[in-house]
């Protein structure tokens, strides 16, 4: 049993390892990059600007804030995130592994959550009905947001699992890959976020604000185009196993 499961361990290790060379030597991250890093930069330069603006009393536009509603970053952030969710939906649809599907629905969720801030409004939502906690650096909302996104884990943990037990070692790696990206983007969006309290300055409250928000835009980025890498290589897995017009042509009747 031990060594079943020592091997089995293994193998999963071996499978992460090359995804991982997988993702560094994908030439469609390096597409990706070429077509979204510049405007992704003005984004943050512009969202930088304003937050510099704010703490100097030279307001400037809404829009450049990255965390504003509809605002220029989050749009992208939409974009990116419908993006992965239409990729792994189509590999899904291919393989059929289970890991694929939920963690296509975890895109969409992540998209309509960051359009319509779905967490906040449970964690206000059921704050009346959790204990004060008291002593705590927590708010009655904050322990509501974090129960939300653990059920929201629970599903697609409920994916993963399926996928181990079927089988099914690379979707579940490439679960893996993705979800470490949406954890450091929930990191980013709900924990800094939660630990930003406290007494302080305008340019504090700016400057961590900043911090907040680009490394939630950085992570959507970067797990964008982690997905971008599988779904390339899988691509070229299935044309490279299609048949040709040519072998179909010598095929016997």
């Amino acid at each position: 049993m031990f060594r079943a499961v020592h091997a089995w361990l293994v193998s999963l290790a071996n499978e992460a390892i090359e995804q991982g060379r997988i993702v560094l030597a994908s030439p469609a991250i390096r597409t990706a990059i070429r077509w979204i890093w510049p405007y992704a930069g003005v984004i943050v330069g512009m969202d930088a600007a304003a937050h510099y603006g704010d703490a100097t009393g030279a307001e400037l536009p809404v829009q450049l804030f990255i965390s504003q509603d509809h605002s220029f970053g989050e749009f992208l952030e939409y974009s990116l995130t419908t993006a992965c969710a239409i990729m792994l939906f189509r590999m899904w649809r291919d393989t059929r592994a289970s890991a694929y599907l939920a963690n296509s629905l975890l895109m969409v969720w992540l998209t309509l959550d960051n359009a319509f801030e779905f967490h906040e409004q449970f964690g206000h939502w059921i704050a009346p009905y959790i204990p004060d906690p008291a002593g705590s650096p927590f708010a009655a909302n904050d322990i509501g947001e974090m129960l939300f996104f653990f059920a929201v884990g629970a599903a697609w943990l409920f994916g993963l699992v399926r996928s181990l037990f079927s089988a099914e070692k690379r979707p579940a790696v490439h679960s893996l890959y993705i979800a470490s990206g949406v954890a450091m983007t929930a990191f980013f969006g709900v924990v800094v976020d939660i630990f930003n309290t406290g007494p302080e300055t305008l340019v504090t409250k700016n400057i961590a604000t900043w911090v907040e928000d680009g490394g939630e835009f950085a992570f959507i980025n970067l797990t964008f185009l982690i997905v971008v890498a599988f779904y390339d290589a899988h691509r070229r897995a299935r044309a490279s196993t299609r048949p040709t017009a040519d072998s179909l042509a010598l095929a016997p009747a």
